[in-house]
């Protein structure tokens, strides 16, 4: 298992797997920009209420990686999860902001 590191500053860093955080992070944009773009299509389209909830989802999406740290932080205090087990963490915390904008959305 490997242990924390400490960096210059002195905090602690995890160690990433090879593959972990380019995937995730095509993930994000990708979705991201689907959301955002179909917003846009909307908005142009005059349909407002359906802009807004697009644009909901992007920024759930973008603000993924701070609701990621927040689900990983209590499962890595033991030593830092496996490959599977921190992919499936940093997709519960994006699961997670998409579940609350959905519904924000359905509320209103």
């Amino acid at each position: 298992m490997a242990t924390p590191k400490s960096n210059s500053t002195g905090a602690c860093s995890l160690p990433q797997s090879a593959t972990a955080a380019p995937v995730n992070t095509v993930r994000d944009a990708v979705f991201g920009e689907l959301a955002t773009a179909r917003g846009l299509l909307a908005i142009r389209g005059g349909h407002v209420a359906s802009h807004q909830a697009w644009m909901r989802r992007a920024y759930a999406i973008g603000l993924g990686a701070g609701t990621q740290v927040l689900v990983q932080v209590p499962f890595s205090l033991d030593g830092p999860p496996g490959v599977l087990g921190r992919a499936l963490l940093m997709g519960a915390g994006w699961a997670i902001n998409l579940a609350v904008a959905e519904w924000l959305i359905r509320r209103q």
